[in-house]
């Protein structure tokens, strides 16, 4: 039985109320890159040390422009001979058109792949139910496991977590397996995960707007102070060593006639007036509530206390 990608949507729940969930990841797109200056270029264009980033591990960084705006944050790792990224679905077509523009000087290929299937598993018991399905599964030490033409990427937040990049035959198989033990939804259910984790996300409305530290990317870990150059190196390094960044990244949760939009303005009520104190990065509605990531001013950081008074 043919099984159609995406998954129908349901309402996404929080992780703490999630049955097994096997989630379409349609609004994710993959980039590969290949090439023997594979790890030169990338070095020269994200802000993660790519010298220092293992087979077994991933990480969460940014490509900047020359001003140090995010194009985009990708979820960087190794796969197959070379590295691939994962990024919102929305922005590749201009983050891809960026980050290539030198790779003619180079040996490098750089392509997004519209053939894998991505798939996220989470909820209930999301381990035991990959369990024999492959023959290894990461963990948090070891959050990359490679199995044939399959990665599977391991999250730990907001509760344990799986991502699979892989090809359509195999993805036919994992869901035929677990289609009668897990619920189906689409992007949706991950987007809300990864707001509830407290990562960033970049989608086109908020593209070139936000420097990696006004998204917290250097509490994750993704931002190497001692690589050396990369584009827009310069102002991030600036944003740190003379404390620039007035900004940072919140979480909002709140009830609203209708859901915000990404990059939309938020606002505080101070007396009979308002006053802008960030905008919105991601956006989902958990149940009857929105889950929001704001990028606030960090001297207004109160916005998550007083979001009754938002609007």
């Amino acid at each position: 039985m043919a099984h159609n990608i995406p998954f129908p949507p349901r309402q996404p729940s929080a992780s703490t109320h999630l049955p097994l969930t096997l989630i379409s990841l349609e609004d994710w797109a993959l980039v590969t890159l290949n090439g023997p200056d594979t790890v030169k270029y990338l070095q020269g264009q994200v802000t993660a040390d790519i010298d220092a980033l293992s087979a077994d591990q991933h990480v969460l960084c940014a490509h900047c422009d020359a001003k140090g705006k995010m194009w985009s944050n990708l979820r960087l790792f190794h796969r197959g001979e070379g590295f691939a990224y994962l990024e919102r679905r929305s922005v590749l077509d201009s983050q891809l058109a960026e980050i290539k523009k030198y790779a003619v000087f180079s040996k490098v290929t750089i392509a997004a792949d519209n053939d894998v299937v991505l798939l996220g598993v989470a909820g209930f018991q999301a381990r035991a139910a990959l369990t024999g399905l492959f023959a290894t599964l990461p963990d948090a030490e070891h959050p990359v496991v490679q199995d044939g033409e399959t990665t599977i990427l391991h999250f730990a937040a907001p509760a344990e977590r799986f991502l699979l990049v892989t090809r359509p035959a195999v993805a036919e198989q994992l869901i035929g397996k677990l289609h009668d033990q897990a619920e189906l939804n689409d992007s949706s259910q991950w987007l809300a995960l990864e707001i509830e984790a407290g990562y960033p996300v970049i989608d086109a409305a908020n593209s070139a707007q936000l420097i990696p530290q006004a998204t917290n990317l250097q509490a994750l870990e993704g931002i190497s102070f001692s690589k050396g150059c990369y584009t827009g190196q310069e102002m991030v390094a600036r944003a740190k060593f003379r404390g620039a960044n007035k900004r940072a990244l919140y979480w909002l949760e709140g009830k609203a006639a209708r859901a915000p939009q990404a990059a939309e303005d938020l606002e505080l009520q101070l007396g009979e007036n308002w006053r802008r104190t960030g905008h919105r990065t991601g956006v989902e509605s958990v149940g009857r509530r929105h889950a929001v990531g704001t990028g606030g001013d960090e001297q207004r950081s109160g916005c998550r206390q007083q979001a009754a008074g938002a609007r």
